[in-house]
């Protein structure tokens, strides 16, 4: 499974748009707005698009070097997660991930960052939970 859902991994970077802001977290000077649409559920029945958008201090977040992770459950050291995506450089703007199909339960999204430039702000992760009715 972790091979397919690697292949389902859609990355795309617009220009910044306002995203429904469905639940928004803080670490230090970084705040994430995580997304899945009216509902914020993940689907049994098809993939999911997460959208997420960094905001630093000012509104634009210095390139970031994000690693975003999907557990099944609760995430653990000594669970390989379901999805384990590296994305490079986040600077602005929203940024798609397509999440594979997956059954009913509950998930986690962890989003690890950390500055492409030491200093420009602290490392962070942020957990988002969904559920798969």
């Amino acid at each position: 499974m972790r091979g397919a859902a690697r292949l389902l991994a859609l990355l795309s970077l617009t220009l910044p748009v306002p995203a429904a802001a469905h639940e928004t977290q803080s670490a230090g000077q970084v705040q994430v707005t995580f997304s899945t649409g009216a509902e914020d559920t993940l689907s049994t029945q098809g993939p999911t698009l997460l959208q997420f958008v960094l905001t630093g201090p000012g509104g634009d977040l210095p390139g970031c070097r994000c690693r975003l992770l999907l557990y099944q459950g609760t995430p653990s050291a000594r669970v390989a997660p379901l999805l384990d995506v590296r994305l490079e450089n986040l600077q602005r703007g929203v940024t798609r991930l397509e999440l594979p199909k997956v059954a009913a339960g509950a998930y986690t999204v962890v989003l690890d960052g950390r500055p492409v430039n030491f200093g420009e702000f602290e490392a962070f992760r942020l957990r988002y939970t969904l559920t798969a009715p």
